[in-house]
């Protein structure tokens, strides 16, 4: 093949064409690298256009509904909700030493009733943290109405810690 240049038309042969007013055509020459053809396009070029992808686009993501709400709790008194693995002392708040009579901190508020009143305001002191800081927090208020089962194990609770305090006196 013989070396074929290109020519570009300048904006008076644009102008020209458009049919504005007979302006002679004026051809450039560009320059070409020599060796090189001027038919064949440059590889780069041909990355330019768009090409058709290799694989299948990816499927919409699966939409999976959301998990169901956790069931909200019941209403728990503090007077029910009582830790034995935390609570280290049981004290009456007015003293702030342990009840000394254990059979009388709770008395039955009727004769027959399966209720029982506090006598004393009880507080638990108790240690958390990595550091078992000291806390105390409200067992149970002066005149609360407990059932038979939480006064149970509280009075379980204030035997264990007399057992456990007598032991260590000796």
């Amino acid at each position: 093949m013989a070396g074929t240049t290109r020519t570009r038309k300048t904006a008076a042969a644009k102008a020209a064409d458009a049919g504005d007013a007979p302006v002679a055509e004026t051809e450039q020459p560009t320059a070409e690298p020599e060796g090189t053809p001027a038919t064949e396009e440059t590889p780069a070029a041909a990355e330019t256009s768009p090409k058709a992808p290799d694989v299948a686009p990816l499927e919409p993501p699966a939409v999976h509904e959301a998990p169901a709400a956790p069931a909200e709790p019941g209403y728990v008194s503090p007077t029910e909700v009582i830790p034995d693995d935390l609570a280290e002392i049981i004290l009456d708040d007015e003293t702030k030493e342990p009840p000394a009579d254990i059979d009388a901190v709770f008395a039955p508020v009727t004769p027959y009733g399966s209720s029982l009143r506090c006598t004393v305001r009880l507080i638990e002191r108790t240690y958390v943290g990595p550091h078992r800081n000291p806390i105390e927090r409200l067992l149970q208020p002066k005149g609360a109405h407990v059932s038979e089962s939480i006064a149970a194990r509280i009075r379980e609770r204030l035997v264990a810690q007399a057992e456990t305090a007598a032991r260590n006196e000796q």
